[in-house]
């Protein structure tokens, strides 16, 4: 959960001290169970994060240090965090299916939304913080407005088994889930399937969307795949020596992060399709589930 220096190159460009293979920051320890998501807060101190163990808690990322105690509430073990766009609250995804909103400084809103009858493994919130999108192991996508929990559409039957990952576009009006083997595109006011993307052999457990959304990243396998967001037509597979789990894009810079199994992360120049750096990998070689960049990077 490092930061990320802002002057990167490509592989084979790179300065003698940038080609240094990143070196760890700060170990976030105090977690009973594992750690599916995190976000880094607007202020670019901070991180929260959240773990199966049914907890989230809030770190200082200059110090490592947890702040205040463990934010605790209502069901079960926890797999998706997001932000909402003016960085003031927090959905929250439950084991129970259950979704729950907090502010920044560990207050729980009072309502709990439900709906899924499986866990809920993805969330993201539409560009305009006005609604929030819910992705389960049910096999549905629920659309609701933000301030009340209204389901406006769905729920969305993918047909893509378990929904890992859900990811608005830049304008708001799609949605992208990766699920077993495709990748689908909705319209986010009806709910209609726009465009999927097939056989893509094996599981797609993270999308995100370039910045102008003309382009999908997609983890799937060993490969972070490039699609053209529109026809679906694959232009770039950028190959790993790992199993990927979680991909994410820089808000400022042309870098792609990918994370996996056996500790490995990655670093891509989106322009180029290379290599940046040499992969971190973790000591313990433990599974790296989730990857963001903080909103600076």
């Amino acid at each position: 959960m490092s930061r990320l220096p802002a002057n990167l190159t490509p592989e084979g460009t790179a300065s003698p001290m940038q080609s240094k293979t990143p070196t760890m920051k700060h170990k976030f320890e105090g977690h009973e169970g594992r750690i599916y998501s995190f976000i880094f807060l607007h202020d670019n101190v901070h991180v929260v994060s959240g773990s199966i163990d049914g907890t989230m808690r809030k770190w200082d990322c200059e110090t490592g240090r947890l702040i205040g105690e463990p934010w605790k509430g209502e069901g079960r073990g926890i797999l998706a965090l997001a932000l909402s766009p003016d960085g003031k609250t927090i959905a929250c995804g439950r084991v129970d299916g259950s979704v729950q909103r907090w502010d920044t400084d560990g207050k729980m809103i009072k309502s709990i939304w439900t709906g899924h009858s499986n866990w809920v493994r993805s969330l993201s919130w539409s560009p305009s913080g006005g609604h929030v999108a819910s992705g389960s192991d049910d096999g549905t996508i629920l659309i609701r407005e933000a301030d009340s929990g209204k389901v406006e559409v769905g729920p969305i039957k993918t047909n893509q088994g378990w929904v890992r990952s859900v990811a608005y576009s830049p304008l708001g009006d799609r949605i992208a889930s990766g699920g077993d083997k495709t990748i689908c595109i909705w319209d986010s006011n009806t709910g209609k399937l726009v465009g999927p993307i097939k056989d893509l052999r094996n599981n797609v457990t993270s999308v995100v969307w370039s910045l102008d959304g003309s382009k999908l990243y997609a983890a799937s396998n060993r490969f972070a795949h490039v699609f053209n967001s529109v026809s679906g037509t694959l232009l770039h597979r950028l190959k790993h020596d790992h199993t990927l789990t979680s991909v994410a894009l820089s808000p400022k810079h042309n870098v792609l992060a990918c994370v996996g199994i056996v500790g490995v992360a990655q670093l891509w120049d989106t322009e180029s399709h290379k290599p940046l750096r040499e992969p971190f990998r973790q000591e313990d070689r433990m599974r790296l589930r989730c990857v963001s960049f903080s909103p600076d990077e």
